[in-house]
């Protein structure tokens, strides 16, 4: 009789601590899920933000091009989601589009949307990415629009200068500069 109170005394003892170990899991899943929650909120939070102030940055400075960083530290490879502002300046209707480039030895390459782009520099053959809306957009009179750009850095570690284009579309297949910024990428 005791062995089989014994084997009950353990049975019950090893339910008990299962099903303490599921609650406790079980609170901690729904820990980490609010936490990603609330980091997902606040990254849209910090996005819209962001995007406000480059509007803010166009109005008040009266500027054709804004975009936040002259630097972007990166692994090598990783991906950087950012913001570039645009304005029409203009006191009418104007369709823009835009651009970017990588300087590769003495002279700028162009990069074409959503196309890996593979460039060489000191003899050395790189590949970077950039995604972008690279159609054109009609701009009304004095309006401003936010575009994501999406920046893959380059597979290599170095220091790139990279130049967003902004061109103006003044027929089929003329465009001209309206606006261009420079900015570093910097691959460890």
């Amino acid at each position: 009789m005791k062995n089989k109170k014994g084997s009950l005394n353990l049975s019950i003892e090893a339910i008990v601590i299962v099903v303490i170990a599921f609650v406790v899991l079980g609170l901690g899943l729904g820990f980490v899920r609010s936490q990603i929650g609330q980091i997902q909120s606040t990254s849209t939070a910090v996005q819209e933000q962001i995007s406000q102030q480059i509007l803010d940055d166009l109005r008040t400075g009266n500027k054709k091009l804004s975009f936040p960083a002259t630097k972007l530290v990166l692994e090598t490879g990783e991906e950087s989601v950012q913001a570039i502002g645009v304005k029409n300046t203009a006191d009418s209707e104007l369709i823009l589009k835009v651009g970017f480039q990588i300087k590769t030895g003495e002279r700028f390459s162009d990069f074409f949307s959503e196309v890996m782009g593979t460039f060489e520099t000191t003899g050395e053959e790189i590949t970077s990415k950039i995604i972008w809306d690279s159609s054109k957009i009609t701009f009304a009179a004095g309006e401003s629009r936010v575009i994501p750009v999406t920046i893959t850095a380059p597979d290599k570690t170095g220091n790139y200068l990279y130049k967003i284009l902004v061109y103006r579309v003044t027929g089929e297949n003329n465009e001209e500069i309206f606006d261009e910024r420079t900015f570093f990428v910097k691959t460890s």
